[in-house]
């Protein structure tokens, strides 16, 4: 797992705290939780390019900064299809 410092100021900093007190969580969670958000909808759209034949499976490895094996596995995770060939 990374370990990462961030100092989130103005509007970001302020929406974190609301949802860290919302949630009843402390603001590392609240950020964790916000960036598996951020990551879900980045590996949807890439997906979604990948699937219409956009892009290549490697190609969207690179996006996601992981090897097509580890690729595999995320999508099947999640019950995604591993290839984008017409049903």
């Amino acid at each position: 797992m990374e370990s990462v410092a961030i100092k989130l100021e103005g509007p970001i900093g302020q929406f974190v705290e609301r949802q860290a007190n919302k949630r009843q969580v402390s603001p590392q969670e609240a950020v964790i939780e916000l960036v598996s958000l951020g990551f879900e909808a980045f590996l949807q759209q890439w997906y979604d390019r990948y699937h219409r034949g956009e892009i290549s499976f490697g190609r969207l490895a690179q996006e996601l900064g992981m090897t097509t094996w580890e690729l595999s596995h995320l999508l099947e995770e999640r019950g995604w299809a591993v290839h984008n060939l017409p049903s």
